[in-house]
């Protein structure tokens, strides 16, 4: 899938309204997904605009999901569906192109995801023994091949679509093999083969099932008690136990609050110590122990914030734990050495350097999801108020949409960066400084506004140059051109107003000339006054720290009483409508029916 499949991952996290038997009916549940665009606000912003243009970009950017969506094996379509078939046959790989792929895999994506042990790894792989084992074990051969996956795309063999390219020919290799891993006992094996599947999945190429793969993993994972001590000894295989447990538990949660679920592991449920991983540590900065610390504040927030429980709570209670996790967040976020911190303008050296960029991207890119999710909540529960706390998360939430499109500039435009990374986060920014653009045209930091949605029209346009297509992600670059025409259409109209005011100061100074040349004069300096600055401030009240920001249910993420289906919608389907979730063919007429689990959105908090 494309940007456009996951489009609306992160501003909408929510739980249907379809089971809050016990909530709160005036609140709804929140959420931190991106419910931007539906019905009631698209014909706000077009009014705000004059035109359709917005209606017809969002109406043109829908039938690409749904083409895409909708794409299923014999329909003539040139996207290949993902299957879970194996290839008739599958070729041998040569020793020094295994070699190579898996050092690529060590090199560039180990220290992120440090689930396997290295040197055991390396010794089956690449091993004289190797087809032998591949064709005793499966969960090896899964895991093999999607080690070559992964490593081959750092190779140019990478690709952005399912069922092209070297990368897909070994994962398929892998799909082919998931029963296999999912039916027998459970495995250490097996399940490094469901992670490693899972972070492949991550891709441009598989959003398809990258879900369904990882909450296998965490299923797995608590089926072989991993989550519990593993035993007291420190031997090779306790620790690999230890370092598989917390991959999972910091890609589950990631991908849990992200997708308005809770998470299958329970927090007050461990008792897994986290291991030393040296290869996850840059200087003094270890990386994954402060992820899974991070993934933990994930996982309260959700809770506190984003249950059904949580919709109980007065404002003030809300406010209050808004409060205990902002705390929390701050603390993580000062615990990081100013290099990798976020929060700061990014370190040229850190983000430049190919083993510490993609780290830091990642801290940087998790710090403002959650920042724009509680600025979001905030400014959903302080909806009839104006207040200093109001307009502090107004301008939270515009700063953070625009660090992360200045952070733009290091991300990689290649098919193994992760989808959340090259387009979900860059999108997400890019609504929330249109929306800022739209509703304030004459502040004075909409020109900054406007320059950054144009930095990451260019990042879309990149993507579907370097996909050949593949990605048709130009398009979200018209949100860009549509924000800057209103603004010029405002300034235009201004301009000729302020003159059509001028000319009418002058035409009336010019009758009262005739009457008393010394009383006009006095009385036109005061009706000069009087005119121009009426009229000027009738368009500009020169509130110029004042920031509006639509705060509105379908904004914000909570569904109409009159219709919740118009709430939100997972991110994936970038801009609502339905969630085809599982397509079922009549067998009368050959017709595919569309399943609609809508998920009411709320606001975007951790």
């Amino acid at each position: 899938m494309t940007l456009l499949y996951y489009a609306f991952v992160l501003t909408n996290f929510c739980v249907d309204d379809r089971v809050m038997l016990t909530a709160d009916e005036d609140k709804g549940t929140r959420c931190s997904s991106l419910a931007f665009f539906s019905e009631k606000k698209i014909n706000t912003l077009s009014e705000l605009l004059g035109n359709d243009a917005l209606r017809r970009l969002i109406e043109a950017l829908e039938s690409i999901i749904k083409t895409r969506l909708l794409v299923r094996s014999g329909s003539g379509s040139t996207i290949s569906p993902v299957t879970f078939m194996k290839p008739s046959r599958v070729e041998e790989i040569p020793r020094d192109v295994a070699a190579s792929y898996v050092d690529a895999y060590f090199q560039n994506l180990h220290s992120m995801y440090p689930f396997l042990n290295q040197r055991d790894f390396k010794e089956r792989a690449l091993g004289p023994n190797v087809q032998e084992l591949l064709k005793a074990n499966p969960a090896f051969a899964a895991l093999y091949h999607t080690v070559l996956a992964l490593g081959c795309q750092y190779h140019d063999g990478g690709t952005w679509e399912p069922g092209k390219g070297e990368a897909w020919k070994h994962f398929q290799v892998a799909l082919g093999l998931i029963a296999e891993i999912l039916l027998p006992r459970e495995q250490l094996t097996g399940l490094q083969a469901l992670v490693a599947m899972s972070i492949f999945a991550m891709n441009t190429c598989c959003l398809q099932i990258d879900e369904v793969l990882i909450t296998e993993a965490a299923r797995m994972a608590q089926g072989l008690r991993y989550h519990k001590a593993v035993g007291n000894e420190e031997g090779t295989y306790t620790a690999t136990c230890r370092r598989t447990f917390w991959v999972i538990y910091n890609m589950e949660k990631h991908m849990c609050f992200h997708s308005q679920v809770n998470s299958i592991i329970a927090d007050y449920d461990i008792g897994c110590p986290v291991p030393d991983i040296p290869e996850a540590i840059y200087g003094d900065f270890n990386w994954f122990l402060s992820a899974i610390r991070f993934s933990r504040i994930l996982s309260q927030a959700y809770v506190s914030l984003f249950s059904v429980s949580a919709t109980m709570k007065s404002q003030e209670s809300y406010y209050s734990a808004i409060d205990q996790i902002q705390g929390r967040l701050e603390s993580w976020r000062l615990a990081i050495p100013e290099s990798f911190r976020p929060g700061l303008h990014p370190h040229f050296d850190t983000f430049s350097n190919s083993g510490t960029k993609m780290p830091a991207i990642y801290t940087h890119l998790r710090y403002y999801s959650l920042v724009i999710a509680l600025a979001r909540l905030t400014l959903y529960l302080s909806a009839n108020e104006t207040s200093p706390r109001t307009e502090e998360n107004k301008r939270t939430l515009m700063m953070a949409a625009r660090m992360v499109i200045e952070l733009i500039q290091f991300v990689d435009t290649a098919p193994h960066t992760p989808i959340f990374i090259l387009s979900i986060m860059p999108l997400v920014a890019m609504f929330i400084l249109f929306d800022f653009v739209v509703h304030n045209p004459r502040h004075a930091e909409t020109r900054d506004n406007l320059a950054l949605l144009e930095v990451a029209a260019g990042h879309f346009s990149l993507q579907e140059y370097k996909s050949r297509g593949v990605m048709p992600s130009s398009l979200v670059g018209e949100f860009s051109h549509i924000a800057r025409q209103y603004v010029r259409d405002i300034e235009t109209r201004s301009h000729l107003q302020s003159t059509m005011s001028l000319r009418q100061a002058t035409g009336a100074m010019a009758e009262r000339v005739s009457d008393d040349a010394t009383e006009t004069g006095n009385n036109l300096n005061g009706q000069r006054e009087g005119n121009l600055d009426h009229e000027y401030f009738a368009e500009w009240d020169g509130r110029n720290d004042f920031l509006c920001y639509p705060i509105t249910p379908e904004n914000m993420g909570h569904a109409p009483d009159d219709n919740p289906a118009l709430g939100g919608y997972d991110l994936r389907t970038l801009f609502g409508s339905l969630i085809p979730e599982a397509c079922f063919a009549d067998g009368a007429t050959g017709e595919t029916f569309v399943s609609d689990p809508l998920f009411e959105s709320r606001s975007f908090k951790p």
